[in-house]
């Protein structure tokens, strides 16, 4: 049944921008072979919504750091990304966070490949909210020990760190539409991390106060988190995906029938201005 309905409102979405093109061509006949007028339409929040959601399915985001020991530490460069529809938008670093260093030992956390899963769109206070779930099996943050053996030389070591794990952890972040090369897209006006971290290790009265006061692994965590969100919303908001957005709701709605000049959002809808294109 959700299926039916989804498919159904983008059916009427659909039918409404190419009845706007019918009226348009029957209103204004001598305008076949010149350009046209700019006309707008009204959608209401409801029914653009599940135009977002398709829009945006295929979005991928991993998020990782951690690889073989290199000769210096485990630090993988570029291993995070963001793609749609399988075409890679950016490739990222995300730095390994040095928790605390002991006899000289360096022990740091790293992000072990965390991948995206489901993505929901809702519709509130003119703007759109995406929340992007994460696969989470097995630790996402895991400990890493080095220890220099020698002038510019280390060697790997154990790490006294516990492992975390993270619960419903999601990416929640603000969309805005705008009218981008004769289409809609979308940008990201803000864009956080959620979830709860869980460490079995820390349960007890010591290691509690060993983990949150000397180890300081929330605190840790909670950095982290705000430099993965910050560096996801400028890749986001690139150019590139700024156009692969456009294109997939021109492939799915405007066709070859209309360009997007201009959008603008009151309270209860969405006004969209635009001209249908010339005729050959």
């Amino acid at each position: 049944m959700g299926m039916f309905l989804r498919f159904s409102s983008r059916v009427l979405l659909s039918f409404k921008c190419l009845f706007l093109c019918s009226i348009l061509i029957v209103t204004h006949p001598f305008l076949m072979s010149s350009s046209l007028k700019a006309a707008s339409l009204s959608f209401s929040y409801d029914e653009v919504n599940e135009l977002v959601g398709d829009a945006l399915q295929g979005l991928e985001i991993r998020l990782n750091n951690l690889g073989r020991f290199n000769g210096r530490n485990h630090h993988r460069k570029n291993s995070s990304y963001v793609r749609f529809k399988g075409k890679s938008i950016s490739s990222f670093s995300v730095e390994p966070y040095n928790v605390y260093k002991l006899f000289g030992r360096t022990h740091s956390y790293y992000v072990t490949d965390i991948k995206s899963s489901v993505i929901d769109v809702t519709a509130q206070d003119r703007s759109f909210y995406l929340s992007l779930d994460f696969e989470l099996d097995g630790a996402e943050l895991e400990g890493r020990c080095v220890t220099k053996v020698a002038r510019k030389k280390y060697k790997e070591c154990n790490s006294f760190l516990p492992n975390v794990n993270f619960t419903q952890a999601k990416v929640l972040a603000r969309l805005r539409p705008i009218a981008h090369k004769g289409s809609m897209s979308f940008y990201i006006s803000s864009a956080k991390i959620v979830g709860d971290i869980n460490i079995e290790y820390c349960n007890s009265w010591f290691l509690g106060f060993f983990c949150t006061e000397f180890v300081q692994i929330p605190d840790k965590t909670e950095k982290l988190k705000k430099q993965i969100a910050s560096k996801l919303k400028v890749f986001v908001n690139s150019q590139r995906m700024r156009d692969q957005i456009a294109n997939n709701i021109r492939e799915k709605v405007l066709g070859n029938l209309a360009t997007v000049s201009s959008i603008k959002l009151t309270d209860d809808e969405i006004i969209v201005k635009g001209r249908l294109k010339r005729r050959r």
